[in-house]
């Protein structure tokens, strides 16, 4: 996020208001510059602090990986990841995971965020090429290669995802199942 450099009529309006030796010669109150300083500081901290804190979550030392900007699925938002609602509740006394069952958690886990962050970095590569080619006015049916492509790659990322369910369902027992369903809100 860029932020907007004052020009400098408005760096020296700024300045005459704020540093005339007489109170008269301002232009404005005392009490009108400190609300003005005052949302300076506050829009200056909006505008700072969202951008602060992608660098915190983006230069976390303890991230394996950086999440992809967008989920590379067919089905968006349809599907729970279950291996991620258990990992927040792993130590959940209602869920009751025994540790070889963990181990095999982890594993599914390890192997499905590899996957779909391979298939992720691809896709984002190819849909900046395709967005890029569709602005340069490439014919659509010059395009249809590409495209195809980024829909078999998405078609393999739906397909890592369906693993990643029916492998954890088939770890979990009936109960445990039913725990992580009423956690996940999924029906």
């Amino acid at each position: 996020m860029e932020m907007r450099r004052p020009s400098p009529a408005e760096i020296s309006m700024g300045a005459m208001l704020l540093t005339a030796r007489n109170p008269k010669e301002s232009l404005m109150p005392r009490t009108t510059i400190r609300n003005a300083l005052a949302a300076v500081v506050i829009i200056l901290l909006t505008c700072v602090a969202p951008v602060l804190s992608e660098e915190t979550h983006t230069h976390d030392s303890g991230a394996a990986m950086k999440p992809p900007a967008r989920m590379p699925f067919l089905v968006a938002g349809k599907m729970p990841h279950l291996t991620g609602i258990l990992k927040q509740h792993w130590d959940d006394p209602e869920l009751k995971l025994t540790a070889e069952q963990k181990a095999v958690l982890l594993e599914i886990r390890k192997n499905t965020i590899s996957a779909v962050m391979d298939l992720a970095e691809e896709l984002d590569q190819l849909e900046s090429s395709l967005a890029e080619q569709a602005m340069d006015a490439t014919p659509p049916d010059q395009l249809a290669p590409l495209v195809d492509t980024i829909s078999d790659l998405k078609t393999e990322a739906t397909m890592v995802h369906l693993r990643c369910i029916h492998d954890t369902i088939e770890i979990l027992d009936d109960r445990q199942l039913t725990t992580l369903l009423d956690m996940s809100g999924t029906p």
